[in-house]
């Protein structure tokens, strides 16, 4: 029977980096980017629920079982019994896992220093020979493209930031922080065994010695698609590999987006939603 955990946190935060240690274990399958919660959604939403033939002959029972299904068929030719599904959503949808996967979610959340995340997004923009997401995303909306107004998108409630962090900081503030388990890169780079038994601890799983010295990623997951080349490149090593932020932020940038990780603080009150 397969167990089914999560991974949902903020980009540029070493989920990929995780999952290819993860993987790893030859209990576990950690997935790439996964469809698996959008199927979910969308079944529900739309191909059973709001459908006129279910609301002419409304099967709740029926209904259920087919969704409750999604997993275990998605993952039907997953030799390992060990799933965790990774996916941004599952923050802000755990009454999905509840409803049609497990009554206890656990749900492993990377994050990281904004300021770093941010410096990251803008290397890979300078490292691309493509035209990235984001700044097509200012090009719809008739913005100037520079660093400072690529920051601000990405810190948007439409940019993949802003999004991830304020479906993390809500499901604090509903509460729910009970079915996470934050992992911080830095300490992640800075300690992975340790980082990876409190994984193991929290899902309630034997230890696992890892090699960090020899990672490899799988590489099913088409980067182009995110027009945003090696977005999900990792490096062999693991290892803290110093970047100086001013060199793609300025000091208006540091300055509004510093000490926003509201998961060091015991308060989440005095942080607000970005882009709303």
């Amino acid at each position: 029977m397969k167990q089914f955990y999560f991974m949902s946190g903020l980009p540029r935060s070493g989920s990929t980096l995780l999952t290819a240690l993860l993987n790893q274990n030859p209990e576990i399958h950690a997935s790439t980017n996964s469809p698996l919660l959008d199927t979910i959604h969308y079944t529900e939403e739309y191909l059973l629920y709001n459908s006129e033939q279910y609301k002419a002959t409304p099967n709740p029972e029926g209904a259920h079982k087919v969704l409750s299904s999604i997993p275990y068929n998605y993952y039907f030719n997953t030799s390992q019994n060990i799933i965790i599904d990774k996916s941004r959503g599952w923050v802000n949808q755990i009454q999905h896992i509840q409803d049609y996967i497990t009554t206890e979610p656990k749900i492993i959340c990377p994050v990281r220093n904004i300021q770093d995340i941010l410096s990251s997004f803008l290397n890979l923009i300078y490292k691309s020979n493509t035209t990235s997401f984001i700044d097509e995303g200012l090009m719809r909306n008739d913005i100037e493209i520079s660093n400072d107004n690529r920051s601000d998108y990405l810190m948007s409630s439409q940019g993949i930031i802003g999004q991830s962090y304020n479906a993390l900081l809500e499901c604090y503030k509903k509460g729910n922080n009970q079915y996470l388990l934050l992992v911080d890169y830095d300490d992640l780079v800075k300690n992975p065994q340790q980082e990876l038994n409190r994984i193991y601890e929290f899902l309630n799983l034997p230890y696992y010695s890892h090699s960090f010295d020899d990672v490899t990623t799988k590489k099913d997951e088409n980067d182009e698609v995110y027009k945003l080349e090696k977005m999900h490149d990792v490096r062999n090593k693991v290892e803290k590999v110093h970047r100086d932020n001013t060199k793609y932020l300025s000091e208006n940038i540091m300055n509004k987006y510093n000490h926003m990780e509201f998961w060091k603080k015991q308060r989440t009150q005095r942080y607000t939603i970005f882009g709303l």
